[in-house]
């Protein structure tokens, strides 16, 4: 499948036959919004004005240039180069043009791309441009930030929208192309102020976007305010979302040119991310994929007939023995249910044990169904709460689920039953298209991500009980951790009990260390039970056997799953817990 979204790398190889490798070239020009010795300009503006790392230390633009390209063909391996005029703001006046020439006509470049401002871009410099494009293709990264003058004044930009609007029209009248920078999460801004730069911006004939989180670093105005007044900035997951949103605005022809702001450790003050910049790339990826969204998919221009056919499930369908159907899942290299029954595992693993229809009889139920998939166990609820009750209360189902792409082909794929109070099919369509459905006394709601992100974003304290069926712990173990288990413990009411098919010793050594009681559940389609854990030592019927708990707490085989912020990977969780097995075996034998 297609990525999500235009790269950069893949558009420079369309257009130039191969990656264009950018040289940072830093013409120590300084900016025109700052003060002659060097104070002022924008508030989230660095002592550098953004000049790149690894050019630091190098005295002159030749010595720059020298040790740009050798670091980009060591590395990467490049072979064509593109001129990047950087740090600050670049200023075209009759003394700094012969910069751009001789730089030009010293090194093989096959484009330049000249970082500046609006204010910057006088009648002497359009001309200039103009000249310097007859000869090499000249890009200008055009420092836009926001479409909202209030916040260019709040970080003292020195200029208006207006001005970025005329700049980037008259760029394109003169054939010359416009790469916007954009910051998500300036200091004032809102979820819809992002989109309606988005929009905005969308609308013009912009040629590519570089999108930046705001960091707050050391030496800037901007650290100062958050000193005095936290200034709020994003972590991973929340600024994921924004961005998410941000390129599904944007025109499917737009290269996406940046995700993310580059700061050096010592020098960030916030906010201190936990994934590294290329597993954010991925995470992104991910998401946008599984959620079935790409660039343009909000945008009015978009084509949704081929968005739909670049997202045809590959998902194989399986009939299980009691004839209900589940799926392959070829990354996981998993089924969703058990081979002896998809219908009969959610019935008897989670709608049993949970004594559902009994709490239903007397108080209104929320349910937190995580790992929605195909829908069994949340459908089996919502059967349980239309069926044989007199006097049933209200079912509130809060659903999460990563993959949209399931649920799509579980709308064509799963066959209704005689026992059914309301179309499954229909049901999941809906939960497909809107993430809703309803029926009689029950409702389901449906959110997409990451669980271990989603689960931050619901009530504490609201749900009753819990169903956690994900993938198994060799393949899935984000969502078998103690830190996990910790953030479901605080969205569960006192006598709320979570049930799972997994009966792992690390999975129930977690629920342990997560403050859980922890007992077993009648074994289905299989000789290992499943697992009940309560808040309420009260609601555990079936203990663990004693053997069972001397091996969590005697033994390596307890050592539960750990990921302490969020973001670990599967094979970074396994490989932790390997290397605290091995500590604690080298303890031991010390």
């Amino acid at each position: 499948m297609n990525a999500p979204y235009l790269q950069y790398k893949e558009y420079m190889k369309e257009r130039y036959g191969e990656p264009l490798f950018r040289v940072p070239i830093d013409f120590n020009l300084g900016c025109p919004n700052r003060e002659s010795d060097g104070s002022g300009g924008c508030t989230f503006c660095n002592a550098r004005g953004s000049a790149a790392v690894q050019t630091l230390g190098a005295e002159t633009v030749e010595e720059q240039m020298r040790e740009a390209i050798r670091f980009a063909r060591d590395r990467y391996g490049a072979k064509k180069y593109m001129a990047y005029i950087q740090a600050f703001s670049a200023t075209f006046g009759e003394r700094q043009q012969p910069m751009y020439l001789d730089l030009l006509d010293a090194f093989d470049f096959t484009a330049v791309s000249i970082g500046t401002r609006p204010d910057c871009l006088t009648p002497q410099a359009y001309d200039f441009l103009i000249e310097l494009n007859r000869h090499i293709e000249v890009w200008l990264e055009l420092g836009v930030q926001t479409v909202h003058d209030r916040t260019l004044e709040r970080i003292n930009r020195g200029h208006d929208w207006a001005s970025s609007k005329q700049s980037i029209l008259k760029l394109y009248d003169l054939g010359i192309k416009v790469a916007a920078h954009v910051i998500l999460g300036l200091p004032g801004e809102s979820e819809e102020d992002f989109q309606e730069t988005a929009d905005t911006l969308a609308a013009l004939p912009i040629d590519a976007v570089k999108i930046h989180n705001l960091h707050i670093e050391k030496g800037t105005t901007l650290a100062l305010e958050h000193a005095l007044s936290p200034v709020r900035t994003f972590m991973e997951h929340d600024f994921a979302e924004h961005l998410m949103d941000f390129i599904r605005r944007m025109p499917s022809g737009i290269p996406i040119m940046r995700l993310t702001t580059d700061t050096l450790d010592e020098e960030l003050i916030a906010p201190k991310w936990h994934m590294a910049k290329g597993q954010f790339k991925d995470y992104v990826i991910q998401q946008m994929i599984c959620r079935e969204w790409r660039q343009g998919d909000l945008n009015p221009k978009k084509n949704n007939k081929e968005r739909a056919a670049e997202y045809k499930s590959t998902l194989k369908s399986v009939e299980t023995e009691d004839g209900s159907v589940t799926f392959w899942n070829e990354e996981y290299k998993e089924h969703y249910h058990t081979p002896a029954g998809a219908r009969m595992e959610a019935v008897e693993k989670y709608i049993v044990p949970s004594r559902l229809e009994a709490r239903l009889q007397s108080e209104d139920v929320a349910l937190l169904d995580v790992c929605f998939g195909l829908g069994y166990n949340s459908f089996a609820a919502m059967n349980s709460a239309a069926y044989g009750l007199e006097r049933a209360h209200q079912l509130n189902i809060t659903a999460l689920e990563m993959d949209r792409r399931v649920v799509g082909a579980a709308a064509t794929n799963v066959q209704p039953s005689e026992g059914d109070s309301f179309d499954w099919q229909q049901a999941l369509q809906a939960l497909h298209d809107s993430g809703f459905c309803s029926s009689s006394n029950t409702t389901c709601r449906l959110f997409w991500g990451d669980a271990r992100y989603t689960v931050t974003k619901l009530p504490e304290h609201s749900f009753d009980l819990v169903f956690l069926d994900a993938f198994s712990t060799q393949r899935n173990s984000e969502l078998w951790t103690v830190d996990f288990f910790n953030k479901l413990r605080r969205l569960m009411k006192p006598d709320a009990v979570l049930l799972t098919y997994c009966a792992a010793i690390p999975v129930r050594a977690g629920l342990m260390a997560a403050g859980f009681h922890v007992g077993e559940t009648e074994p289905v389609g299989r000789q290992r039970s499943g697992t009940l854990a309560a808040l309420n030592s009260k609601l555990i019927e079936r203990p663990l056997p004693d053997h069972e708990r001397r091996m969590i707490t005697e033994t390596t085989r307890g050592l539960p799953y750990r990921d302490p912020h969020g973001v670990w990977t599967n094979k970074e969780i396994l490989r932790d817990r390997q290397e605290q097995i091995l500590k604690m075996k080298q303890s031991r034998d010390a």
